[in-house]
């Protein structure tokens, strides 16, 4: 009955190590191909020892491009369109021209109301420290009464340089446009 016992024994304690065995190999083979395919991301490839089984992934920066590298082709796009020239012609010279000067008759128009609302001694306290230029475009959106009040409280002398300038017309500002062939031309607005 002994060696009934161990013949049926021998073939379990085979499976049974057959088992462990299979479980151990693919353990290993898991394990192997987990390394295989982190091999990029961990950088076994740059280890002394274990790089050797290990193939350096191809050509990374050409692949997948780095992070810094995409910003650095944004930051480099960004400038070469900033450094290219703009040429414009005439016609869009005079349409930005027109507008400009619209924009600007809105900010002063706005600027005068605010200034006729303002009481005249603290409307010169802020004016007196503007640009001739800006006091006189003002003045003239303003109501006459007001003005008068306001060039009351300036200083005599700056008061009178601005009526000698409102007397004889605004002087005539001298802006820098750029033609086609990208010189430097100077055209005078009123």
């Amino acid at each position: 009955m002994a060696s009934k016992d161990n013949a049926e024994q021998e073939p379990v304690k085979k499976q049974s190590r057959l088992k462990k065995f299979g479980k151990g190999f693919l353990l290993l083979v898991l394990v192997i191909a987990g390394f295989f395919l982190m091999n990029k991301k961990l950088g076994l490839y740059n280890m002394p020892v274990v790089g050797q089984f290990f193939a350096k992934p191809v050509d990374e920066a050409s692949s997948v491009p780095d992070e810094k590298d995409v910003q650095e082709a944004a930051k480099d796009k960004k400038d070469n369109e900033k450094s290219k020239t703009v040429k414009l012609t005439q016609k869009e010279i005079d349409k930005l021209t027109k507008q400009r000067q619209a924009d600007e008759k809105k900010r002063v128009s706005k600027l005068a109301r605010l200034y006729n609302e303002m009481k005249p001694a603290d409307a010169a306290k802020i004016l007196e420290t503007m640009d001739n230029d800006i006091v006189i475009a003002i003045f003239q959106r303003m109501d006459e009464s007001q003005v008068s009040q306001i060039l009351t409280e300036f200083d005599p002398d700056r008061a009178a340089t601005i009526s000698k300038i409102m007397y004889v017309g605004a002087p005539k500002r001298v802006q820098q446009v750029t033609n086609e062939n990208g010189a430097v031309q100077q055209q005078q607005l009123q």
